[in-house]
């Protein structure tokens, strides 16, 4: 489970963004997270639901996904979410540093700063 999908606004999370390896004995795993840019969709909805729910998932729906996601308790999950939060809020910055347009930040940190409010139930 990523939680980057709900704070760097990566809504085009369909099918093929999802993969699992298959280890020497035949065990199945998630593979790691790839194919994750920033890619908000113009109606702020995700592609794939949340065991039923979109953009804004609640609390006990994200807490059941870390738990399949092999998260033994809440607060490690809670703690990952925390440093994705952290990581996002500093896009600004990292930006600036790269010369990335000062409309082109403006645009994706006003995106990102919309998408803490909206989950900050979850950290």
């Amino acid at each position: 489970m990523s939680w980057l999908y709900f704070f760097a606004s990566n809504q085009d999370d369909h099918s093929k963004n999802w993969a699992f390896l298959q280890d020497d004995s035949g065990r199945w795993s998630p593979a790691p997270f790839y194919d994750t840019t920033y890619s908000p969709h113009p109606f702020n909805e995700h592609s794939t639901s949340f065991i039923g729910h979109g953009k804004h998932p609640p609390l006990s729906t994200v807490q059941k996904l870390a738990e399949t996601a092999g998260f033994n308790r809440w607060q490690e999950a809670k703690q990952l979410i925390e440093e994705i939060v952290d990581i996002t809020a500093s896009f600004a910055e990292l930006a600036k540093d790269i010369g990335v347009s000062k409309q082109t930040i403006k645009e994706v940190e006003s995106t990102l700063s919309q998408r803490r409010i909206e989950n900050s139930s979850l950290f």
